[in-house]
């Protein structure tokens, strides 16, 4: 008797076991949302630590070219990449979160070009697009764009590219441009931003792996099947009580706590992720 008063005590004060989700990212860097590989630190990882551990789970990181992450997200070896941009392609086989933060897509140019108001503008100027291999085009071929692809670039080489006239336009995440402009002043003052060119201040999005063991599915009641699929139009959305939905919540609810504005502060050199839509 005294044993299993032992045992019992020893289970119920052992801590539960934790569950592990496994967050994907190319290895080269996003500044400051991410190091370059193997670093994992920035605000990605400290705010998916947070959140997770809220819900009593822990976070793995895997960083790998950004082709083979996305081929383990639609195998279910890995739960998700932390900011993901949506495309019918990708819907196939990921589901579209909210991720707590905000952001949007702005464009890149060399200082000398005119306002740049749609990717149309981009087409009938025969400018040439550069696009990281693997990376969101924003549709560039129904548009007409003439796209270079070189592998797995950051965000500096493709702007020396635009700088040294090897492309012309570049869409990037605000959010990123931001810091890169704010921590390189000298290459900040030859580029120019299109605010109205590819989209507006939203809602940034986490891709979670719809074999994850952590989502299941039920029929969305408000899918408009004469709409087109997006992020908040599709016919099956995670179930309340799944573990990837439940992790959504806590990230909405660390921007309307402030904890996702402190973050900013952090890693964006006091700026609070204030901003406003341009015109």
């Amino acid at each position: 008797m005294k044993q299993v008063i032992v045992f019992l005590y020893l289970l119920f004060s052992l801590p539960l076991l934790a569950c592990e989700m496994t967050m994907g990212y190319r290895t080269n860097a996003k500044p400051p949302l991410i190091a370059k590989s193997p670093d994992n630190t920035g605000l990605y990882q400290e705010l998916f630590q947070v959140a997770l551990s809220k819900m009593g789970c822990n976070l793995k990181v895997i960083r790998q070219p950004k082709a083979r992450i996305l081929q383990g997200i639609k195998y279910g070896t890995i739960d998700f990449y932390p900011g993901l941009n949506f495309s019918d392609d990708r819907a196939q086989y990921i589901h579209f979160l909210p991720n707590g933060l905000l952001d949007g897509f702005i464009g890149l140019t060399r200082k000398n070009v005119p306002d740049i108001n749609s990717l149309k503008d981009v087409a009938d100027r025969k400018m040439v697009m550069v696009v990281s291999l693997g990376s969101y085009d924003h549709n560039a071929d129904d548009y007409g764009i003439m796209v270079r692809r070189p592998p797995d670039f950051s965000l500096k080489k493709i702007i020396n590219l635009i700088v040294n006239r090897n492309a012309d336009f570049h869409v990037y995440n605000l959010l990123a441009v931001q810091y890169f402009l704010q921590t390189s002043p000298d290459i900040a003052a030859q580029l120019k931003l299109h605010f109205a060119c590819c989209d507006r201040i939203g809602s940034m999005y986490m891709g979670f792996s719809k074999k994850s063991n952590f989502i299941s599915f039920s029929l969305n009641p408000e899918y408009k099947i004469d709409q087109p699929i997006s992020e908040s139009n599709i016919m099956y959305i995670a179930n309340k009580n799944s573990l990837a939905n439940k992790l959504s919540e806590i990230l909405t609810e660390m921007q309307s706590t402030g904890e996702i504005k402190a973050l900013y502060k952090k890693y964006f050199k006091g700026w609070d992720g204030s901003f406003h839509n341009a015109d």
